[in-house]
């Protein structure tokens, strides 16, 4: 496959992803079909593993031949999934954490941290059965607090009031990209 092509295809791929993630809002948390699909007799179960059969049947296509690139976009597609099925936020693999350490600021640990401080220390330091995706230092808390004085300086600057889903969906999608440039930056 030519260069160009090759480039093409992939950010043909990097597009169909991209819509997926981009129905968090729309669907509550891929709770719900959105609302244009309501028509249709399918669950959300159904409507988004038809979402993901098509991303992995035109990876299965453009990439016929093309081994090392098409098992870097099964893996994302496969990271993809474990998100959309997951129900947790932030919900993405280990790795998209390490790519993008924002999308961390989601996790529910953060506001126990802060809400329930007793509880929380409890937790972390192994004396219950409940376990936490990240368990944040003081200067991720801070960290944190800035980034969301950030956005929230930005939607009041622009009138944009976005919720917390959108914004939510919007740093995903940020790692989405992050992944893409890492994966094929020599593309």
């Amino acid at each position: 496959m030519r260069e160009e092509e090759l480039r093409t295809s992939i950010k043909t791929v990097y597009g169909m992803l991209w819509d997926v993630l981009a129905l968090y809002e729309k669907t509550s948390g891929y709770n719900e079909i959105p609302s244009e699909e309501k028509n249709k007799e399918i669950d959300i179960w159904d409507y988004m593993g038809e979402k993901l059969l098509d991303i992995r049947k035109k990876v299965d296509v453009l990439f016929l031949g093309e081994t090392e690139v098409k098992e870097k976009l099964t893996q994302i597609v496969d990271e993809t999934e474990v998100f959309v099925r997951k129900y947790e936020i932030p919900g993405v693999v280990t790795r998209w954490k390490k790519i993008n350490s924002k999308i961390l600021y989601f996790d529910c640990a953060f506001d126990l941290k802060k809400a329930c401080p007793k509880e929380y220390s409890e937790i972390a330091m192994g004396l219950c059965d409940a376990k936490l995706a990240c368990y944040p230092d003081e200067k991720q808390m801070t960290d944190q607090e800035k980034y969301f004085s950030e956005i929230q300086r930005k939607n009041e600057d622009g009138n944009l009031r976005y919720s917390e889903e959108r914004i939510f969906q919007n740093e995903l999608l940020r790692t989405l990209t992050l992944v893409f440039e890492e994966d094929f930056e020599k593309i």
